[in-house]
Formats: structure tokens, C-alpha cells, sequence
């Protein structure tokens, strides 16, 4: 009962990793070593890692490069600088009191 009061008490105090262990340590489970890359140096750990991939993406191709034509080369798309009335219209639909963009610039009236 102990244990579940702990559990109760650490998720109140939105402490979960603690939580977690304490479910673990109830229920007997125990960590894996999945995704433990092995080795016993560091050194032996990047050799294995690295051997791991070289199979799996095996070598450079052979042979020579064909060409891939490109399918978006007449698209009629404005990239150069936005006008006053486009910023306008991105300005009306931002929200205000919401958190910034991916840019880090919050909007402001």
C-alpha cells in the first residue's frame, strides 16, 4: 500500500519518472538492454556502431548517375520579396496571446 501511495504521490507532483520506477520496482520489471550498443570501451561501442551501418547502407553505387528530370521547373510561384498587402493579411490572421512561431518572433499588435 506503501508503495501505491508513493506512486499516487510522485504523479501528483508530476514527478513520473519517479513514478515509473516505483511501478517497475512493483511489478518485478526490469530495464533491457535494447538499444545499448555493444562494446565494453567507448572505442569498441563507435567500431561496432559503425560496422552496424557500413552493412546496412552497404558501399557507394556503381555505375553511373542517370539524370532525374525535374517535374517542378515551370511552376509560377512569387519568391521574392512579400508586398505591404500580403503582410497585412499574414499580420489579421495571427491570434493574439499565442506563442511564437518557429522563427521566435512573437506577434504584436
Amino acid at each position: 500500500m506503501e508503495r501505491v501511495q508513493r506512486v499516487q504521490a510522485a504523479q501528483g507532483e508530476r514527478q513520473y519518472g519517479e513514478a515509473w520506477r516505483v511501478i517497475n520496482e512493483m511489478t518485478g520489471r526490469k530495464r533491457t538492454k535494447e538499444g545499448q550498443v555493444e562494446g565494453h570501451s567507448p572505442e569498441e561501442r563507435v567500431v561496432t556502431w559503425f560496422n552496424h551501418f557500413r552493412r546496412l547502407l552497404g558501399t557507394t553505387a556503381e555505375g553511373d548517375e542517370e539524370e532525374i528530370p525535374s517535374f517542378l521547373q515551370n511552376l509560377n510561384i512569387d519568391d521574392g520579396p512579400f508586398t505591404t498587402s500580403e503582410f497585412a493579411r499574414a499580420k489579421t490572421m495571427l491570434r493574439e496571446g499565442k506563442s511564437a512561431g518557429p522563427d521566435g518572433i512573437p506577434q504584436r499588435s
